[in-house]
């Protein structure tokens, strides 16, 4: 099963172009960063100790996740003003 998982994934990426590639990675990453996002709300709500340590864990999904979100915008506005000038 996970040499089929791996090849399905290797072939996948080789034989799509990177704009889709990038684009699909760009929606995952923004969808789970929202997800997270509205479940710690959610948590914040529940006044339990394991609503703080679910809170806790969530925080160390988020930063990396916003980190990645920023440069995300970051590159797509260069592009977009490399376009432009052009």
């Amino acid at each position: 099963m996970t040499s089929f998982i791996t090849q399905l994934t290797s072939e996948i990426i080789t034989t799509s172009s990177y704009s889709w590639i990038s684009t699909t990675f760009v929606a995952i990453a923004v969808l789970l960063l929202v997800f997270l996002l509205i479940e710690k709300e959610v948590l914040r709500t529940i006044a339990e100790s394991r609503a703080t340590a679910w809170m806790r864990a969530f925080n160390i999904a988020i930063a990396p996740l916003l980190i990645a979100f920023g440069l995300i915008i970051a590159v797509r506005l260069v592009v977009l003003l490399s376009r432009e000038l052009q």
